[in-house]
């Protein structure tokens, strides 16, 4: 033991850790029930802390949705890693982007609101640039066992999850809570080589979503 450090010191680190992951969860949850006003007294009590623990570790609402956003980003680069292990490439590809649109349609609560700091934080570059990097493999990969099109980027999976995620906003009652995976299909068809149209515009810049001019 370090000179100095108390023996309860370890413990009370793990006890940190544990209350943030709590407060993290159960932020998620309660954004994705109630919205980004959904106050901080209603996340501590879902997360089983006080108020005042929740402010210790997270100073403001933004210090939240950012640690939000950064677990996303770990959840996604493992699902795409476990994509990557398929051994059929093109069901790669369509696992990644069923888990990511699903999960983007059940968090869209919050999905509206977190969209710029996803896109546009300098925190969250590095997360960004490896969710690319695994998205490019699963094209990559996919594009060589002749399943994929190949004018497709790995940037492109996003678009085409995010724009089929956003059906979750559609201000219309009594849509199906699923409606999502049947545009997705439609998507998927389309990402299919069989008589393929060239498509213009080219795909967007990696530059522009890993490095985001911010006004």
């Amino acid at each position: 033991m370090a000179v100095g450090e108390s023996a309860t010191a370890p413990a009370l680190r793990a006890d940190a850790a544990r209350n943030r992951e709590l407060i993290v969860a159960a932020a998620i949850e309660v954004f994705a029930e109630r919205g980004l006003e959904a106050s901080t007294a209603d996340i501590a009590a879902r997360a089983g802390v006080g108020e005042a623990t929740l402010f210790r570790r997270f100073p403001t609402k933004d210090d939240l949705v950012t640690a939000i956003i950064g677990v996303q980003f770990e959840e996604s680069a493992a699902l795409a890693e476990s994509c990557l292990a398929d051994e059929d490439p093109w069901q790669g590809v369509e696992r990644f982007l069923y888990g990511m649109a699903e999960r983007a349609a059940v968090d869209h609560g919050i999905a509206g609101a977190t969209k710029e700091k996803c896109v546009a934080s300098p925190t969250l570059a590095g997360e960004r640039r490896r969710i690319l990097d695994l998205t490019s493999q699963l094209v990559r990969r996919a594009q060589k066992a002749d399943a994929l099109r190949d004018d497709i980027a790995g940037q492109d999976l996003m678009f085409v999850m995010s724009a089929v995620a956003s059906l979750a906003d559609l201000p219309f009652p009594g849509l199906r809570a699923d409606l999502w995976k049947r545009y997705l299909g439609i998507f998927l068809d389309g990402l299919r080589p069989e008589a393929a149209t060239r498509l213009r515009p080219g795909a967007p810049s990696r530059k522009v979503i890993e490095n985001p001019e911010v006004e």
